[in-house]
């Protein structure tokens, strides 16, 4: 499973990042985007399973990134 955590401030992947247990989830790769372009550019090479992403980030909105991913990568989930 592949999984990208998705806001504008840095910060806030990395404690994502650090606070789960990914190996214990069965997580194999984890990779962060900084805004919703760079989540969508990502997405087209990385292939997600599931995206944890900020609502309110500037450039591209979660509610819009999620319309996008869905015409891209349909099977993506979202958090």
């Amino acid at each position: 499973m592949r999984v990208i955590i998705c806001d504008d401030e840095e910060k806030v992947c990395q404690l994502i990042h650090d606070l789960i247990d990914w190996d214990a989830l069965g997580i194999e790769q984890v990779k962060s985007a900084h805004s919703g372009f760079e989540t969508i550019e990502l997405t087209q090479s990385f292939h997600p399973d599931l995206i944890i992403s900020d609502v309110r980030m500037p450039g591209r909105p979660g509610s819009e990134l999620v319309r996008i991913i869905r015409k891209i990568s349909p099977d993506t989930d979202f958090i």
